[in-house]
């Protein structure tokens, strides 16, 4: 009888760690609530430009806004051109850091890694710009 009860002990035991352990996993350590996994989201209304003209005077601007990616060419690189209508459609998936972009319309895709001042753009597809495919362009957050 006691082997019995030991065995229930241990079981609600075991349950009871793994659940705590299980609904912590998304988590931070610091008990304060808050996920480290976050989306796109958290670069919403930020802007960025490129360190150098990308192509003859023109820089390379990068625009986050209600999850979805904008990017423009630009001879101004001290004020972010006007992004209306600049939207990429397509879907942007990852979290934290690393990101990939597609436009929607099979023109457009690469990847975004960010950093706290910047972001690196790295085209794997663009029809419009072929010799921008697989180059990085780190574009330095603009406040």
């Amino acid at each position: 009888m006691s082997k019995k009860i030991s065995t229930i002990f241990l079981s609600l035991f075991l349950i009871g760690i793994l659940s705590v352990s299980c609904s912590n996993s998304d988590k931070t350590g610091a008990g304060d609530g808050s996920t480290t996994t976050k989306g796109i989201e958290q670069y919403n209304n930020n802007f960025y430009v490129s360190t150098s003209a990308v192509l003859g005077s023109a820089y390379l601007w990068v625009s986050i806004k209600d999850g979805k990616v904008g990017m423009f060419p630009n001879d101004n690189n001290t004020t972010p051109p006007d992004f209306t209508g600049k939207y990429m459609t397509g879907p942007i998936t990852g979290s934290g850091t690393d990101y990939t972009f597609d436009s929607g319309d099979d023109t457009t895709a690469g990847t975004l890694k960010f950093s706290d001042t910047s972001v690196t753009v790295n085209f794997t597809k663009n029809t419009a710009m072929p010799s921008f495919e697989n180059k990085d362009f780190i574009c330095n957050i603009k406040k």
